[in-house]
């Protein structure tokens, strides 16, 4: 019988396909201990390089998920104020909506003159003096029967520039004789007062009034605005007597009396 410490132990090693084979001799039980040392450090090593790389890609894996929970706060956040957003422009539609269910906006000024109660129905319409069509005065850019390069005709009416939105006021009382849509007057009203005399209001940006409608002196029957054939804000207003242009500023500051030198001016026609 061979003594223990002569003891030898032999590790072989073959290829898969059988063609080749290793084959490795340890002596004695040091050089065994020694051997399953160092199979238990590489695996231990092993261990812990596959919880190093587990731990980095749980890592990454919480980095992407806190990137993604703030976008998505973010998102929200956006959403919450277009949210805001909708429901202001709801509430204004909803106002904007009761003023033309009630004609006028709630704020609008007075449809009567307190002087304008009494005997109205006595009076003969076209004997009540016209208003001026704005709530403010604003200023003329363009005259009546003036031309431009552009155009050949003389201007049928006078041109107010005043701020978009601005109250467009009703000159005498009168029934709706026409409101839509012009490829040159833009939205527009045309209001027949009798007496042969109809008043005209284009470029608006929204109209309260619709034909057929009765409408009071002062009225606000739109807001001014720069539709159809317009560069800028203002009210274009026209004036016409059986058919014959007027000029409205003469028209107005007469009273509706006679206006001199301002009936049928050669190269002015309704358009």
């Amino acid at each position: 019988m061979r003594p223990e410490s002569s003891r030898r132990w032999s590790i072989r090693i073959d290829r898969a396909d059988g063609r080749q084979a290793h084959t490795l001799t340890a002596g004695g039980a040091g050089t065994v201990a020694a051997a399953a040392g160092l199979v238990v450090m590489l695996l231990g090593g092993g261990l812990v390089l596959g919880r190093s790389l587990a731990s980095r890609a749980e890592s990454d894996r919480v980095a992407t998920l806190t990137a993604q929970v703030q976008a998505l706060k973010a998102e929200r956040g956006e959403m919450t104020e277009l949210s805001s957003r909708l429901q202001t422009i709801e509430r204004d539609y909803a106002r904007l909506q009761a003023a033309v269910t009630r004609g006028a906006p709630s704020s609008a000024p007075s449809v009567r003159l307190p002087h304008e109660l009494e005997g109205t129905e006595r009076a003969a319409t076209s004997t009540i003096s016209p208003a001026w069509p704005l709530a403010q005065r604003g200023f003329i850019t363009r005259s009546f029967g003036s031309r431009t390069e552009a155009a050949g005709e003389g201007h049928p009416g006078i041109d107010i520039a005043v701020p978009s939105g601005s109250y467009v006021r009703a000159m005498r009382p009168g029934i709706v004789d026409d409101a839509g849509e012009d490829e040159v007057y833009g939205r527009f009203v045309r209001i027949a007062h009798g007496g042969g005399i109809s008043s005209l209001y284009g470029h608006n940006s929204w109209l309260f009034v619709q034909p057929g409608d009765s409408v009071m002196r002062l009225q606000v029957i739109a807001l001014s605005g720069s539709t159809g054939r317009s560069t800028a804000p203002h009210l274009h207003f026209e004036i016409t007597r059986d058919g014959v242009l007027l000029d409205p500023l003469a028209f107005v500051n007469h009273g509706g009396g006679e206006v001199v030198g301002g009936v049928g001016q050669a190269g002015v026609a309704p358009r």
